[in-house]
């Protein structure tokens, strides 16, 4: 059974991989493409949005946070959005924010309630530094066998070397309540209650993560292909362990995974569902 498990996760490793190699090689492609030719063409934007950098004293590195505003926003200038903060920004936020004006722009009506999207990134010499920090802030344990993976995986991208260390996402979500909270809600009109918090892989653990610590923080969460068998299934021992003392989970929860995807990353959140 346990050879059985480990090959499941070499499995999901390897396709996961696999996907992380092919997208950082296209973005490593389209990197040069535009340092050729960036004295004849402008960079393309993304509407209505913004990038703010700040230092984190609790990760003590820069911290990048983009932002996506609504297209009525400062149209209204007296209205408080909700705000919804999602990881992975350094990849996720190009998506994520031209999904977003899809709603802006319904034939019928704008989507109500209007969001103020926030993306929380990193300032990265490359790829290999999403990778190395997502792992860091995103995992609830350190798992070394993890850690050399990553190393590995990474340190092969290029001649750089990555330090890896898995299991702070306790720290990341104190960072997330201490920094970036106050950060945004004093530069934004956004409300501090009625938040949202998604991600997708990693971030789809760290959701359920804060869902199952601090359900409190966010009322709306997004688990997208969440890493539900990290480190043995630790996640519904958390569970587990939030359920013996609550009977009931006052927020709302939407999971996706592809069907054919590894197989225990659906059994494990078919799993979740049954128990929630």
């Amino acid at each position: 059974m346990k050879k059985h498990l480990r090959f499941r996760y070499g499995k999901q490793l390897f396709l996961f991989t696999s996907l992380f190699l092919a997208a950082l090689l296209d973005v490593l492609s389209q990197s040069q493409i535009i340092k050729s030719e960036a004295m004849n063409y402008a960079p393309v934007s993304i509407p209505n949005t913004e990038m703010r950098t700040f230092n984190s004293a609790i990760l003590k590195q820069e911290i990048v946070l983009y932002i996506r505003l609504p297209v009525s926003y400062n149209i209204n200038p007296h209205k408080i959005y909700q705000a919804w903060y999602f990881t992975d920004a350094n990849r996720s936020f190009p998506m994520v924010a031209n999904i977003e004006s899809i709603f802006d722009l319904s034939p019928l009506k704008p989507v109500n309630p209007e969001i103020v999207i926030i993306g929380i990134g990193y300032k990265i010499n490359d790829m290999g530094d999403w990778g190395a920090w997502r792992a860091r802030d995103l995992t609830p344990t350190n798992v070394p066998d993890v850690d050399s993976s990553w190393v590995r995986t990474l340190s092969g991208l290029s001649i750089r070397h990555y330090e890896v260390r898995t299991g702070g996402a306790a720290t990341f979500l104190d960072f997330i309540v201490k920094e970036v909270f106050p950060f945004v809600e004093s530069n934004y009109r956004v409300s501090s209650t009625g938040r949202g918090i998604g991600g997708y892989s990693y971030g789809g653990l760290f959701s359920l993560y804060v869902l199952f610590k601090q359900p409190e923080l966010f009322n709306t969460y997004y688990a997208g292909s969440p890493s539900i068998s990290y480190d043995k299934g630790v996640l519904f021992n958390i569970e587990k362990e939030y359920a013996s003392s609550h009977k009931n989970l006052n927020a709302k929860l939407f999971m996706s995974v592809g069907g054919s995807e590894d197989s225990l990353m659906v059994s494990d959140m078919k799993k979740m569902a049954i128990l929630l």
